[in-house]
């Protein structure tokens, strides 16, 4: 498993900028976690995490440490949440990728995250980007296009550049609309309870269809108040407690 804590001065800095007034104390709060971390109070340093995150905090590299924290603490359930959690803000950390892996391997049931659906194939470099940056990307390109379509108008020559920054600049709207599909249908969740059965209907009496163990991912399909249906795959689903999965 890969620490990360590098990215410790990088995630704060940027957490900070992107905070109101209590950014400063917000700051402290994330410096006195990873010391905790690096103390191996892994219990304390958990908490420190959970209560930003309950702050309203949310930050990539904030669930990538409490997920670091969590795998040396062996509780690998809210460890795969936390990395899936750190994966919508960020997708190219090559360390997060390593550590979700490996703490998929610790898990009873070994279940890997669902292949991107067709769109998400077509659309690959969306995988890429979170949608903040999709979107940043998107008005970018649209300052860009603008910017040229005016010039266009004195210099003819630049029609070309024109046309692939519309171009780009649909391919931008189109990634945007991929990523909101994506994550809509692709509700992942995490089995955070030691041993969960997974039922024919929203019943404790209903058919046991099969078992999951902590840290197993699925796909959440539906819900309906205390119950979630969710499913491995097409021939794999069921409904289980709501309180015994994380999403």
């Amino acid at each position: 498993m890969k620490n990360g804590f590098s990215v410790f001065l990088f995630f704060a800095l940027t957490l900070f900028i992107s905070l109101p007034t209590e950014g400063s104390e917000y700051l402290q709060e994330i410096v006195r976690a990873n010391d905790l971390y690096s103390e191996k109070r892994y219990a304390q340093s958990a908490e420190a995490y959970e209560a930003l995150i309950d702050k309203g905090i949310r930050s990539g590299y904030l669930y990538y440490n409490l997920g670091n924290t969590y795998i040396r603490m062996g509780k690998t359930g809210p460890a795969v949440l936390n990395y899936v959690r750190a994966q919508k803000w960020i997708p190219r950390d090559e360390n997060l990728e390593a550590n979700l892996k490996f703490a998929i391997q610790q898990t009873q049931d070994k279940i890997e995250p669902p292949a991107p659906g067709t769109l998400s194939t077509l659309f690959f470099w969306s995988n890429d980007f979170n949608l903040n940056e999709l979107i940043y990307l998107a008005i970018g390109l649209n300052f860009v296009f603008w910017v040229s379509l005016a010039l266009w108008l004195y210099f003819p020559s630049l029609k070309i550049i024109r046309n692939a920054l519309f171009c780009f600049l649909l391919l931008s709207f189109f990634s945007i609309g991929v990523k909101l599909k994506s994550e809509s249908d692709f509700k992942l969740a995490v089995v955070l309870a030691e041993r969960v059965e997974i039922k024919s209907g929203r019943a404790e009496d209903a058919v046991t269809l099969f078992q999951l163990h902590e840290g197993a991912l699925v796909t959440v399909t539906d819900k309906y108040e205390k119950w979630l249906e969710v499913r491995l795959n097409d021939e794999q689903k069921g409904w289980v407690p709501k309180n015994s999965i994380g999403h």
